[in-house]
Parts: structure tokens; sequence; C-alpha cells
């Protein structure tokens, strides 16, 4: 074979090796160009909730999950997402934009928001534009490619990605844009480098090539390659750091476990809910033997009836778990868990995650509501009782009353007032939750109201009432309101202080504000009651002795001088007595 013929085959071998190296620039360009479809697409289907979590692999086929998060999650992530993204109404008007876009089409982000999406798209693209956007409203999964108008110089081409989303604000329409000037660029350049290609090869077949300058060429394309390759993983690197920054921010606690019931990760939500440290997470176990477990009846939750066990043995979600949680040498803790199994992509089981967030204060309140219906039930019950007896022997001796014809009608009235009285806190009660008790301003003399509201209490109570302090202060208030309160310390001073033979009422004042104190000699109130007196509901019953009452008196006592711009309290000490005060702007 002649040095001609070899130089000729030589460099026909070095011409099929550039080819191969060609298409595997092709296809990791395609393979680009679908991963960033394909997290469109996940981004969409996190924010519907089509999919319960995501899935990222790394080079090292390391997986990250997160669970689908709140709107305003969904919002947060896709600002940090190096694509735009946008969401329009049915006029075409973009009712939200993330930064991204706003850089892409080199305008404030101000100057974005408001205006009509089909104002940055070129002429030539209208008609496409309107045909992909009338068929992601029919609700079909829309993709294509169109161009952007920048300035007057520069048009961008842009994948879109669209899909109908419902957002609070009413439907609207997703639409996510991917950059392809880079992937434009790249195949113009493999065009370019394929008639390079073509014409080396035309000029092979004459002997006139240089071998060196083609082996030059395959080793930059070949540099050029890996370079494209390494950025590929730079970016799922950031998208690894987005979606970890996602779970160490979000409001829920987030546990990941394996097959064997191991903690893989908590975020820290989960450890401040659990009261966890991260040197506990390690070879830790979502199910902990010092923590005990309750069903919301208080029997035992058993390891395998855990929601996270169910939901990874049962292949289904499930929501809105409660759990009554027993730390050690702590107080129960009530969580709402959230649970769903993770395959691997060859659809087998790897783990599950949860997510749960505290829910005491909701339980407690719930468990509030029910005791407060059973003593409203209870007290209701007694006077209506009593009364209906009265009735009773009134209609029997109507024909001869005789002597027992006041003590019934005084019974009947004492029923009745008792009746009155608890129906009229629970119009106070709802009142103030609902925002209508109206407070009437008016300025009037302390005193004179005071000494009028107590008048008929001591005169059917054998307590002592004295009125002290000064008698011409002048403050701006609602008097019937303030003499409710005044009568409701003078009544539970009464009530839990029977043994007191004297209660006393004290006037005084400062440069802005005048004090009302009530006073008895009873037994007292425990220090850690105190913060509690003016809780909804709350009833005191030290001595195991019952007292009559819903546990909304001094509730509402305490909302009518908040709406005066005054302060309300109690002071206690046991054996000794307690003292309940309010102050309230002078005149």
């Amino acid at each position: 074979m002649s040095e001609s013929q070899n130089s000729y085959q030589l460099l026909k071998d070095e011409l099929g090796k550039l080819r191969v190296d060609q298409r595997e620039l092709e296809l990791a360009l395609a393979m680009t160009k679908d991963r960033l479809e394909e997290a469109n697409d996940t981004i969409e289907a996190i924010r519907t909730g089509e999919i319960d979590a995501l899935v990222i692999k790394g080079n090292d086929g390391h997986q990250i999950y997160t669970l689908k998060s709140a709107d305003q999650t969904y919002r947060i992530f896709i600002e940090q997402m190096t694509q735009g993204a946008i969401t329009i109404n049915q006029n075409g008007k973009i009712l939200y934009s993330n930064s991204q876009f706003a850089t892409l089409i080199e305008q404030p982000l101000e100057k974005v928001i408001g205006q009509s999406f089909f104002k940055f798209i070129v002429p030539t693209d209208l008609s496409l534009c309107e045909d992909l956007i009338n068929s992601a409203w029919d609700n079909i999964l829309t993709k294509g490619e169109l161009k952007l108008v920048v300035n007057k110089e520069l048009e961008i081409p842009v994948l879109l990605s669209l899909k109908i989303l419902d957002l609070d604000e009413g439907i609207a329409l997703s639409i996510i844009l991917t950059d392809l000037s880079g992937q434009k660029q790249s195949q113009k350049l493999l065009e370019d480098k394929n008639e390079q290609l073509q014409k080396a090869e035309r000029l092979a077949t004459q002997l006139n090539v240089n071998l060196e300058a083609t082996v030059s060429l395959r080793t930059l394309d070949l540099e050029k390659s890996i370079a494209e390759k390494i950025s590929i993983a730079d970016q799922l690197y950031r998208s690894q750091q987005q979606l970890s920054k996602i779970l160490e921010t979000m409001a829920e606690g987030v546990m990941i476990i394996d097959t064997h019931s191991n903690l893989v990760y908590v975020n820290k939500m989960a450890q401040q809910i659990l009261g966890i440290e991260i040197l506990d997470v390690e070879n830790g176990r979502y199910n902990d033997p010092h923590w005990d477990n309750f069903h919301l009846n208080g029997t035992k939750l058993l390891p395998e009836e855990h929601p996270v066990y169910q939901a990874m043995h049962t292949g289904k979600a499930i929501f809105d778990f409660e759990i009554a949680v027993k730390p050690p040498k702590q107080e129960v803790f009530y969580i709402s868990v959230n649970a769903v199994p993770i395959y691997d992509e060859n659809e087998e089981l790897s783990g599950g995650i949860g997510t749960f967030m505290d829910v005491t204060h909701r339980r407690k309140t719930i468990q509030q509501k029910d005791d407060f219906i059973s003593v409203a039930s209870h007290e209701l019950k007694t006077p209506i009782t009593s009364l209906k007896a009265a009735i009773q022997l009134l209609d029997r001796i109507k024909d001869n009353p005789g002597e027992r014809l006041p003590k019934l009608i005084e019974q009947a009235n004492r029923s009745m007032d008792k009746v009155s009285n608890l129906i009229e806190e629970l119009l106070n009660a709802s009142k103030i939750t609902s925002g209508q008790m109206h407070i009437n301003l008016a300025t009037f003399n302390l005193v004179s109201v005071v000494s009028d509201s107590y008048q008929h209490i001591a005169a059917k109570d054998k307590a002592k009432i004295k009125l002290t302090g000064s008698s011409s202060l002048m403050v701006n208030g609602d008097p019937v309101r303030i003499e409710q309160v005044v009568v409701n310390f003078i009544n539970n001073a009464i009530k839990y202080a029977p043994e007191s033979k004297q209660i006393l009422i004290h006037i005084e004042s400062d440069a802005n504000y005048a004090k009302l104190s009530v006073t008895d000699h009873g037994p007292g109130i425990i220090s850690e009651k105190l913060p509690h007196l003016f809780d909804r509901y709350y009833r005191i019953d030290d001595s195991g002795q019952q007292y009559s009452g819903l546990g909304l008196g001094l509730y509402i006592c305490a909302e009518i001088i908040k709406k005066h711009n005054g302060e309300i309290s109690a002071t206690s000490e046991l054996g000794k007595g307690s003292t309940f005060w309010f102050s309230l702007p002078l005149a």
C-alpha cells in the first residue's frame, strides 16, 4: 500500500472517530433539553399535586426527596429557578412573574406584571403562541418553541411549557420559559461542524487534508463535550442545593426514612417540634422508643400503627393522622402527620416521607369546646329543672295557692334570673368573638356608677361592701359595661370567698388613669392559675368544690377593659385573699 493510501486510510479512521464524538455531543445536548423540559413538568406537577415527591439523582446515584409545599413555597421555588416563569389570565395579562423572566426580556419586574404576554412575542410567532395558549386552556399539556422580543435588535428562542393552575386568586395559566439560545447556538455549531466534516471528507478523497489539523479539531470538540457535561453536573448540583434550602425553611417538620425505619433525613422544624438534636438523628428511628405515642383516645400507638409505617406497607398516602406524643419528663403534645411511600427507578419501595406539624393548640381548643358544651348543658339544666318544678307546683295549687305561692314565685324568678344571666354571658362571648361588642363612650363619675352597681348585691348578701378612695374621678368609658365588670368582680368575691366578712372596693388614680380594685379575704388563688384567670372557659376549683358558671365572666370583663384601652389583672396570696383590678383613662 502506498504512502498516499496509508494517509487516506488513517484520515478516514480519524473522521469516523470525529463522527462518533459528534453523535455523543448531539446526544448530550438532547439529554440537556429533555432534562430542562422534565424539570418544568416536575415543578408544575409538584404545584398542582399530581405527584407527592420529587426525585433528583446526582452522578453518584444519590437521591434527594421533597414533598409538595404550599402555594407560597411554590412561588419561592420558581423564583430560585434558572428558567423564567409567569402566570397569565384568560386575557393574556401577566399576573405573576419571577425575576428570571424579567431578566430574560431585559425589563424591570414591576413593568412586566400587568402587561399582556403577547407584547413580548415576535409578530411572526403570535399565531403559534395563541394556538399553544388555547390548547392549554383546554386542559391539554402544551409545549412549543417560539421567540421573545427583547429589543429592536435582539430576539430570544424559548421553549414554552403551559398548564392550568388553580390559585387563590382564581384559575390562571402557568408558563415556564426555557432559554434555548445556548442550545440553538450549539445546534448551529454542530451543523457547521457537520458541514466541515463533509468538506473534510471530500478533501480527504483528494489526499489534500492536513492530518494534524484534523486531530487538533477532534481534540477541541472532545474538550468542549467534556465542558458541557461538567456544566450539566453543576446545574444538577445547584438544583439539589435549592431543594435542600426549601426543606430547611419549611414550616412543617419533614423526616425521610429507609425501609428499615432508620432516619435518613430530619429538617430543622422536625428537630424543633420533636425536641431532638442533630446527633440523635444518626442511627435513630422514626418511632423512638423513648417517646410514648398514643391515639387520641389515650390508647398506646403500636409501631405498626404509625402512619409512616402504614404508608410504606399499604402503598397509600395518609393525611392528617393525629398522634399524641409524650416525651420523657415533658407534657403531652399533639402532631398531625402526612405520610407517603418512596419508590426508586425500578418501582421498588426505598423508604417513606413523613411531614407533620404541631396541632397541640388546635387539639386543646377542641377539648375546651367539648368541656364548655358539657358545662353549659349542666349549668342550664339546673335552673330550668327548678323553674319547671316551680311552675308545675303553681299549676297544682292555682285554685288554692295559700302560703306557698310567694315562695314558688321567688324560686321561679331566681331560676329565670340564672338562665337569663347564663344566656347573657353566651351572647356577650359570641359578640366578642364576632367583633360585634360595641362600646358607647361617655364621660362619667366612676364612684357614682360603682355605688349604684352593688346596692342590690349588698341588700341580699351578708358580706359588707366598703367603698374607699377618691370620689370625684371622671373617666372616659361605657358606664353600662364598666358596671358589668364591677358587678362580676363583686359576685366572684362573694362566691369564691363566702367566709370573707368584708369586700373592699378602692379607687385611686395617677396622671392618666383611674384604677379600681376589689379585694376579698378568702382562701386565695394558687400562683399557677393566676395567668389563666381571664382565659375563655377557664373555671377555678382549688378545693374540689364545684362552682356554677360557664368560665366566661372574667374573659368578658377582660375584653371590655381592652376595648377601653385599659388594663386588667389579679393578685392573690393563699390564706389571705385576692384582689382583682382594672384601669380606665381619665377624662
